[in-house]
């Protein structure tokens, strides 16, 4: 297994409440944007190369699973319930009472440490996005950009 260093377990994210309030805050933000049609962050790394990041595409997806339209959201970016989930973990990490949430948090350090799941969302993620990339890339591209 990779060292915390590399890949810190999500665990530690939820136990921070201040970063949890931030990156759930940011990520909230965006989805909102993206779900009024205002424009949000753009994808520096699209912006910049024209390649799109292995993120791309996750906003609008989100957006989709949260009004009940899951095929959309895949199409868009099968990460989206993972992304959802981990953005509910973050919320409930900051707004449930510190007793009840550190046993949940303990939990999920001990699968993470037993399974490698971050390790394994992570791989995952990037291996998604080389075969979007390799074996669709025009229709990624054209997805991105709307």
């Amino acid at each position: 297994m990779l060292p915390q260093t590399v890949f810190p377990p999500i665990s530690s994210v939820l136990r921070n409440r201040k970063f949890a309030v931030a990156l759930a805050g940011a990520a909230g933000l965006q989805v909102a944007l993206v779900s009024l049609r205002l424009p949000g962050w753009e994808c520096p790394i699209f912006h910049f190369t024209g390649i799109p990041c292995p993120g791309c595409g996750l906003s609008r997806a989100t957006m989709l699973l949260l009004k009940g339209d899951l095929a959309g959201s895949i199409r868009f970016h099968a990460f989206a319930p993972i992304f959802l989930l981990a953005i509910l973990a973050l919320i409930l990490s900051f707004l449930l009472p510190k007793s009840i949430i550190q046993s949940a948090i303990a939990r999920a350090e001990l699968l993470e440490r037993k399974t490698g799941l971050t390790v394994l969302i992570l791989g995952g993620l990037i291996l998604y996005w080389l075969a979007r990339l390799l074996f669709l890339q025009t229709a990624f591209v054209q997805l991105i950009r709307g």
